[in-house]
């Protein structure tokens, strides 16, 4: 497994780096991230072969959807162990956004890609946006590596049918684990892994909370 430093603390209700804190955090919590088209967008993707791609990873950073992917409960998430570069380790679901697509459409045409899994778009929730990067990449020059700005959402299957149907691609993971979160915020995983957990446990108590809100005439101390 690979190694992994950060420096982060934990304050309540999120992971935030130690020189990005604040005294509050109320306005952390983003409902969804807008996309917003200006006149008329035509897609003019084309496929690049690894050489033209490459070049294009030296100047470009490339934006991405990732999707931490819950069972039926909400107990654990599912992640697969990535048998190729940048990042062979366990990782999310998800990958690179096309043109023109908004991230939730990104997200659902990954997950039909990578899992088989057809998913409503209603079922995202947005978990937090977040930048990294890497030093190798797939494409040569490896050693020159590749940076990613991520939109990660969240999405609970149903029932069991849901879950049966998840099949991983072979070509790009070499195993899959339901983790639970605590597993992952406490182990030695990538920190953008573990800042979309400790997000998603942080919007879970928050929604809780406004549930508590909607449901019952109590106190803001009972609450």
């Amino acid at each position: 497994a690979l190694s992994y430093t950060q420096d982060y603390f934990y304050f309540f209700p999120i992971y935030l780096p130690r020189k990005q804190r604040l005294p509050h955090r109320i306005d952390m919590f983003q409902s969804g991230i807008p996309y917003h088209e200006t006149g008329t967008f035509k897609s003019h993707r084309t496929f690049l072969p690894d050489d033209e791609y490459g070049v294009a990873l030296d100047n470009l950073v490339k934006g991405c959807t990732d999707i931490l992917l819950l069972n039926p409960s909400g107990t654990h998430i599912f992640t697969g162990r990535r048998c190729v570069q940048p990042q062979p380790d366990w990782w999310f679901m998800g990958g690179r956004i096309f043109p023109g697509e908004t991230p939730i459409q990104s997200c659902q045409r990954l997950l039909r890609r990578e899992l088989g899994l057809d998913i409503a778009s209603e079922r995202f929730v947005a978990v937090c946006a977040q930048a990294f990067a890497f030093g190798m990449r797939e494409q040569e020059p490896k050693h020159h590596g590749t940076t990613d700005a991520q939109f990660c959402y969240k999405v609970q299957l149903l029932n069991e049918d849901e879950v049966k149907k998840v099949v991983l691609d072979e070509n790009e993971y070499s195993e899959s684990e339901w983790k639970l979160p605590s597993e992952i915020t406490e182990g030695n995983y990538h920190p953008a892994l573990k800042y979309a957990v400790g997000n998603m446990l942080a919007g879970n108590v928050l929604e809780k909370m406004e549930r508590k809100v909607e449901e019952e005439d109590a106190s803001d101390e009972e609450i």
